[in-house]
């Protein structure tokens, strides 16, 4: 499954004067026979953690569809 990235949106929970709280990675996959589309919601520190790198940008994508879909 092949992930790009099309946005990236940051959430402030506590109001536009302080620092953000989470961010909204938007995207599209293809190559499957199911479509996901985002966006999904990442903590601050997962974000930051991943956004030196779209690879790892990716991956946090892929990681937060696949806890998503576990979750009970």
């Amino acid at each position: 499954m092949k992930i790009t990235i099309t946005g990236i949106n940051f959430n402030y929970e506590n109001g536009f004067d302080q620092e953000f709280t989470s961010v909204d990675l938007n995207f599209i996959s293809v190559g499957v026979q199911y479509s996901l589309s985002g966006p999904v919601t990442v903590s601050k520190s997962d974000y930051q953690a991943a956004s030196n790198n779209n690879d790892q940008l990716r991956s946090l994508i892929k990681q937060t569809v696949i806890n998503d879909l576990q979750a009970e």
